[in-house]
Formats: C-alpha cells, structure tokens, sequence
C-alpha cells in the first residue's frame, strides 16, 4: 500500500509499504480521509516528536507514517475484536498508553508515564506508530469509536483535533452565561471558540493577526472577531469587561498573546492555555495571583471521544466549515508547506483514495 513515511527533519517520502494483518486486538481501516495538523507541521520542519530511538511503548523507530487525525471503514478485525465487524464506520483515538501506570489507572492515560520517549517521542500514534496517512492502517479496538448514521467520514476526521479543544473547555470548567476570550484563530482556536459557544458562553472574543482567518471566524457566527495588530485588544474588552472575562483560551503559542491573556484573566477567573509552547517563555505568575486567578494547561485528552463525536455529528454544518482543502495523498508534503505559509487553510484533509 501507498503510505506518507516521515524519515526525519524536512524528509517525508511517498512509499509503498507492506500491509500487515491486524493483531488479535485490532481493527484494519481503510482510511477515507486524515487531517493535517499543525504538530506534523512541527515534525515535518524541526523532525521532532518521532522516536529516533526505539519508542518505549511501540520500539517503533523512524520512518514511520504520519497521521494522527483519521477516519475510515473496517475492513479486516482480530480473532479478539467484539465490538466491530467489516463495513463499519469509524474514527480513531490516536492514543498510544501502557495502561498500567499510575495515570492510566486513574483514566488519565493522556498523561501515562511510559508514554513519551526519551528523544521526546510523543505518545500517539502517527507519531511512534504507524498512522492515517496511508491507504490502510491497524489500530487498537479500545482506541476505535463509530460514527453516528449519516455523518461524513470527512467529518470524522474532524473528531480528533475537535477533542482537543472539548478537553480545553471542559478542564477550564466554563459554564453557560460566562464571558471568553480566544487567542489565535488557527484550526484549534476556531474549534475552541465552537467548543466554548456550545458550552454556553454567551459572549465570545476572538482575536488574530490574520484577517483572513479572522474572516472565517465570521463566517462560523462570531461577531466579536478583532484584529488585534489594528486595534489594541485588551482596552477593546476592558470597555465591556473592565475586570476581564471568565475564561481566557490562548491558542496562538506567543508570548505577546500569553502577556494579553494574563491581562484579560478577571479575578478568580481561568486562563487555558491550549497551544504548544516551544521555547523559553514567560507568564506574570504576580499578576495572576494578585487576582486569585488559575492557571491550567492541557496535552491531548482522555475519555473525551464520544462526547466530541457527538457534538459534531449534532452540528455537522458548521464543522464542515472548517474544511477548506482536499488533497491526496501523493500531496502530502505540499499539503503540509502550504499551511505554513497560507494563512486561508484551516483544515486540509488527505484522502488517500483520491
């Protein structure tokens, strides 16, 4: 089969690899469509996140295929496999846990101790184990969820990076009625806003340098959508919001918008910070705790799946959106170079049958 393999910085090959049969407890999918994400962005230019060693979990080392955000049809199941025969429709938790630490115990299994290697491999699959972006791939029955009747496989790659953000807000505890504000509004910034709409804020900000993407915002329903390099944002809120709002989500990973965020925070209010810092960066810990405000950080998601499925399959317009390229597979590499730059993508897709 036709597979994107990632050997190291700036090296992606388009190969043909061999199938293998599905374990006793896996499912083979036939992978209908895979998002690009802004972390195979980061391992396509930095090579980072890939096991140049053997993984502790998979002792996978590179090439490996990328992938991590897929949806498919069954159509091959392990001797074990109850829950699901060939013909279904599926999306995939790309988790890859020991199951047996502490933190897997305790069903946070997104933060399982053996999960990340020591060259900072990271704990997904499409990262330390084969991923979506091939005609066909294995992967664990537990890890495997259905779609709902009628909704798009499209859609069902959707649910992964969807499920980041249902995280986000479920771990900053907001609550109908309360007041937002989105740094960044990148594919994870978009889906946090809609995350937090159908959580019940009432009042959404959303702030970025890219007027382009502060357009498809629009084009979601958001109305408070502010250029923040042509208007200073944080007097913006203030005037409505003189103490700040209830929940900051900083998903733009800078530290001007992690200074703005602090500044945003009202009193015992909660900054959630989604993006992925890399680098030396710095939050005013004085001013936050001056005003008795939290702090929370969030990697991934555990037991999240089903509820994200859910709220998209109930709102599958709007997600659909969010879409704005497909692609095959043999596009990979130009696929993920044009997110650097094109600042109109939010989602492209890689369909390997195209």
């Amino acid at each position: 089969m036709k597979a994107a393999r990632i050997y190291g910085k700036q090296d992606l090959k388009i190969e043909d690899v061999e199938l293998r049969e599905p374990k006793d407890d896996e499912v083979q999918v036939k992978v209908k469509y895979v998002g690009i994400c802004g972390s195979d962005i980061h391992m396509y230019q930095e090579g980072s996140g890939i096991p140049y060693t053997p993984h502790p979990l998979t002792g996978k080392t590179v090439p490996l295929t990328e992938g991590h955000e897929f949806s498919g049809e069954v159509v091959k199941v392990g001797k074990d496999v109850t829950s699901f025969s060939a013909g279904d429709h599926v999306c995939i938790e790309p988790v890859i846990a020991c199951g047996k630490c502490e933190f897997c115990r305790k069903g946070l299994y997104n933060y399982c101790v053996n999960g990340v290697g020591e060259d900072g491999s990271l704990q997904f699959i499409g990262f330390s184990e084969d991923g979506g972006m091939a005609e066909y791939t294995n992967v664990k029955e537990n890890y495997t969820f259905k779609l709902p009747e009628g909704m798009d496989y499209d859609l069902g790659a959707l649910v992964e990076p969807a499920t980041v953000t249902y995280q986000a807000v479920r771990d900053s505890g907001l609550v109908a009625g309360q007041s937002v504000v989105v740094f960044g509004a990148g594919p994870i910034g978009l889906l946090t806003a809609l995350m937090a709409r159908v959580a019940g804020a009432t009042k959404i900000y959303i702030a970025d340098l890219a007027e382009v993407r502060l357009q498809k915002a629009r084009e979601l329903g958001f109305e408070d959508v502010i250029n923040s390099g042509e208007v200073d944002f944080v007097k913006h809120v203030h005037e409505q919001f003189p103490s700040g709002v209830d929940v900051v989500f900083e998903c733009a990973g800078a530290q001007p918008t992690l200074n703005q965020a602090v500044q945003l925070t009202a009193p015992a209010g909660v900054l959630e910070i989604v993006a992925l810092f890399n680098g030396d960066y710095k939050i005013d810990i004085a001013t936050m705790q001056n005003k008795g405000a939290q702090i929370h950080t969030t990697m991934g998601y555990a037991n999240a799946f089903p509820q994200t499925i859910s709220i998209v399959n109930q709102h599958r317009d709007l997600f659909k959106k969010l879409i704005t390229k497909k692609i095959g597979l043999d596009e990979t590499e130009e696929g993920i170079k044009s997110l650097m730059d094109d600042k109109s993508q939010v989602k492209i897709l890689i369909s390997p049958e195209k």
